[in-house]
């Protein structure tokens, strides 16, 4: 294949299996989704699955869905497909393209409030960086997302040090800000890492984490308020070639979607809680200090990481939502 690379072979040997369905887009605006989750993960369910649904609800079904899952092509391999056309939408975490835009990790360090966030003007930065790399920001769901699974506790100090935790590479200044070492592994790998005591504990999705099978590798878990930004692409030549009454339709749903999902995930992560303590791990707490150390971590750590490709946009995107509030969490 010479220089091609792995993801545009894939891109070129799915193209075929799509085509019948492109001649019929015109009739009925069939929309063909990639969704980064299997049902694990329950933002599947709630982001992905739910915004489908809401179009095809909302257009009287003009507007039908045809979802693929991560077994069509791997999440961290997801953008190009939807660059190219190949998906029309991609429905993913930020953190699986941070090769190609940081940008959105900083809104890990944000409350997650739809009606602020709209209001601050920050869709406008971010839909003007991700319109460079040939996508159209369609939503960016936020919800309060992230704990540290552990099966060793905290430190005699109170905080990870001495700990060594799996976290993504944007969230490692989260862990060292409380003394732990990060350590990256993917995910495959951290559950039995977890089991063997390899790694004392993982930064991870709150929701879901007991269908993960944290509770057969892990005792204890600490809350944090570290918000999970997930984000819904389009791309850009398809968004452009919608009517305008349909491009209606997917930004009034997006809207419905955002203010959704705080409470969803508020309730998932309550009944993620009763699971855990139903399978016998211990809630841990930070001290007032610790705490506010976390807290400052995620913040400098965020945005430090998100201007990594786009300085400028993030520091514009950091502007709109510190004049928000939004940064207290």
């Amino acid at each position: 294949m010479g220089g091609m690379t792995m993801t545009n072979a894939k891109t070129l040997a799915l193209a075929g299996a799509f085509m019948a369905i492109a001649g019929s887009a015109a009739a009925e605006t069939t929309v063909r989704m990639l969704n980064t989750w299997d049902d694990r993960y329950p933002g599947s369910t709630v982001i992905c699955e739910r915004y489908a649904q809401l179009l095809t609800e909302a257009s009287g079904g003009e507007i039908t869905v045809q979802i693929s899952g991560p077994e069509t092509i791997p999440p961290l391999e997801q953008l190009e497909p939807t660059q190219a056309g190949l998906f029309q939408i991609l429905c993913t975490y930020p953190g699986f393209h941070t090769g190609t835009s940081t940008l959105l990790t900083g809104l890990e360090s944000i409350r997650p409030d739809p009606e602020a966030f709209r209001a601050s003007g920050a869709m406008d930065e971010i839909r003007d960086s991700y319109g460079k790399l040939g996508l159209h920001v369609v939503s960016v769901p936020l919800a309060h997302g992230y704990w540290i699974f552990m099966n060793k506790g905290l430190s005699e100090q109170g905080d990870l040090t001495g700990r060594q935790i799996r976290a993504l590479p944007p969230q490692h200044p989260y862990i060292t800000a409380i003394g732990g070492t990060p350590v990256v592994l993917p995910p495959a790998e951290m559950f039995s890492a977890l089991e063997r005591g390899v790694i004392d504990g993982a930064l991870f999705p709150a929701a879901g984490a007991s269908g993960y099978g944290f509770a057969e590798v892990a005792d204890s878990y600490l809350t944090t308020n570290i918000s999970s930004p997930h984000v819904i692409l389009a791309n850009q030549a398809f968004w452009d070639g919608l009517p305008e009454d349909l491009r209606t339709v997917f930004d009034a749903q997006a809207e419905v979607l955002e203010t959704e999902i705080p409470g969803v995930y508020d309730r998932l992560n309550a009944e993620e809680a009763e699971k855990l303590a139903a399978a016998g791990m211990q809630k841990l707490e930070l001290d007032a200090a610790t705490a506010a150390r976390l807290e400052e971590g995620v913040a400098s750590g965020a945005w430090t990481f998100a201007q990594s490709r786009d300085p400028e946009a993030a520091a514009r995107l950091e502007e709109r939502v510190t004049e928000a509030g939004l940064l207290t969490n």
